[in-house]
């Protein structure tokens, strides 16, 4: 997407937030944003719109100058993926693509700058949350957060024994450090709660690299094209995607559950992903049956 088409749809954001009285936030993501030749032009123009700017990179490309132009531009946080300690992360992203990331962190960290650490939990690396967790405290991580990776590849995707069994982990650890959150889909049930509802359809409208616009990023269904529709408003108010999701509809294996008026059912992405499916039960739900993806499939 060209500048000028970026700032065409930033305009054209604003005008929404204003029609819909919304606050508004922007994150910018990839792939890696900071190789984008216009990357701190674009984030600038967000920043001086009075838009809250959040920014999700892999961490290799920020140095200390770097990070004192990002400082410039006050983003609300910059989130660094990592998939592990060392050794599990390079084997997934790279050789030395940790250290890199690590500096990156240092660097954001003496600017001042809120750091998230993302971890996306899968086969390779779940066992190693409890490390990663004390290399973030090493390094002053402002909050690390985790989630399930979204595939339908069984050699990938967590069994349910095996979310249970991270879940498990981060809950002990969050109650032996403050920066670990446990609070997406379904993380909280070791603790016997469940403070997350998927935000799909509600809070969340994705704007891809050609103005194409989703519910979710990790949802395969293009709504309609930001820089192409008349009208952003009616496009993502007559969306039957849009509306399917924002619908309050408490699938039905989840209605007798005390989570279910704020769980909804739990991650719809993750769900999808496994079985093709909306608005049935999380597949990772342990409170009754478990799941198995290598059974799943017909």
């Amino acid at each position: 997407m060209s500048l000028e088409d970026m700032l065409k749809v930033l305009d054209r954001y604003k005008q929404y937030l204003k029609l819909m009285n919304y606050e508004g936030q922007i994150n910018l993501t990839g792939g890696e944003p900071l190789l984008h030749p216009d990357f701190f032009t674009i984030a600038s123009a967000i920043s001086q719109s009075g838009i809250r700017l959040g920014i999700l990179t892999n961490g290799t490309l920020i140095d200390d100058e770097t990070a004192g132009k990002l400082a410039e531009l006050k983003p609300v946080f910059v989130q660094v993926s990592l998939d592990g300690p060392s050794e599990t992360h390079d084997a997934i992203r790279g050789k030395g693509q940790f250290e890199k990331a690590l500096k990156g962190i240092d660097s954001l960290k003496r600017y001042g700058i809120k750091v998230l650490v993302s971890f996306t939990a899968m086969k390779e690396n779940y066992e190693s949350f409890s490390l990663l967790a004390e290399v973030c405290k090493e390094h002053f991580v402002d909050k690390l957060w985790w989630d399930r990776v979204v595939t339908d590849d069984a050699n990938i995707f967590l069994t349910t024994k095996e979310f249970k069994t991270i879940s498990k982990t981060a809950s002990k650890l969050k109650s032996k450090y403050s920066f670990i959150s446990n609070d997406r889909a379904l993380q909280g049930l070791p603790d016997k709660t469940c403070g997350y509802s998927c935000s799909a359809g509600h809070r969340l409208l994705i704007v891809l690299a050609n103005g194409d616009m989703m519910a979710c990023r990790r949802l395969p269904f293009i709504i309609g094209n930001i820089l192409t529709d008349e009208d952003i408003e009616k496009t993502v108010r007559l969306s039957p995607i849009m509306n399917k999701l924002s619908i309050p509809d408490i699938p039905s294996d989840c209605k007798k559950c005390p989570h279910a008026l704020v769980c909804m059912g739990g991650a719809k992405c993750v769900t999808y992903a496994q079985t093709g499916k909306l608005g049935i039960k999380d597949i990772n739900c342990y409170r009754k049956k478990p799941f198995n993806p290598r059974r799943n499939k017909q």
